[in-house]
């Protein structure tokens, strides 16, 4: 992955966004959680499709996948970044 843009939320882990392993004109996201070595642990850090990454949003909240709780925190989320746009 050709990391773009980069969140660390922890010293060993972070989300990172970016041009595709598999194809530069792909975008992607992955979940990294790096080892003691300085490297990320392959199991735990998937990098995936954006527009699977969509699908897998879309059909969990269909499928009641998440908690009111944690759509609330999306939708506020989403409220905010609404509510910047000029």
């Amino acid at each position: 992955m050709n990391v773009n843009d980069k969140i660390q939320i922890s010293s060993n882990h972070s989300i990172e966004w970016g041009e595709a392993t598999w194809d530069s004109d792909d975008f992607s996201i992955r979940n990294r959680y790096n080892t003691d070595a300085g490297k990320f642990n392959q199991a735990g850090s998937s990098e995936l499709p954006w527009h699977d990454f969509l699908l897998m949003i879309k059909e969990s909240i269909g499928r009641d996948k998440f908690s009111n709780t944690e759509l609330s925190q999306i939708l506020t989320e989403i409220a905010n970044k609404i509510a910047k746009i000029p």
